[in-house]
């Protein structure tokens, strides 16, 4: 491997079709497709010569279009670059071993569980349904008009003085 290519791009279908272009474009190796953190972003990673990784990267650049982010070409990249991109985006989701030898049976007991109690609510607890006044007996709704509050003429009388 004599470089690496970076190129960053919004989406992971745009990704795929540079990822696409640049392979089809150059003799250059996928390394991989890396999510980015926030953003969208997605980092497309291929290796090979230094002059296909060049060209590969420049068309990668033309085929994303307004979707592309930023690039770089490391020619004679220092030990352990490489390594750096060991995360593929997609990467297999490690299964989970359940263990069919010993089944769980629900432990029963002799006690049922408890409901949890529901809050009764009182006549002196109602609901204030007008937002004007907060008086449970007004027949008014929150969204109707002003005037049908009872309170209507003492919170917004003309008489009232500042």
């Amino acid at each position: 491997m004599d470089a690496i290519g970076y190129l960053e791009t919004t989406g992971l279908p745009g990704a795929i079709v540079v990822a696409d272009k640049m392979l089809k474009t150059a003799a250059v190796n996928l390394v991989g497709l890396e999510n980015t953190k926030g953003g969208g972003w997605v980092t497309v990673i291929i290796s090979g010569d230094v002059a296909a990784v060049s060209v590969a990267i420049e068309t990668g650049k033309q085929t994303v279009g307004t979707d592309y982010v930023s690039s770089t070409v490391l020619a004679n990249p220092a030990p352990g670059i490489s390594d750096l991109s060991q995360n593929p985006i997609f990467a297999p989701v490690p299964e989970t071993s359940t263990n069919e030898e010993t089944p769980q049976q629900p432990q029963v007991t002799d006690v049922a569980p408890e409901a949890p109690a529901e809050p009764t609510v009182t006549k002196d607890e109602a609901e204030a349904t007008c937002n004007l006044c907060g008086d449970p007996k007004c027949p008014r709704k929150l969204g109707e008009p002003r005037k049908k509050c009872l309170h209507y003429q003492e919170l917004f009388g003309k008489n009232k003085q500042s």
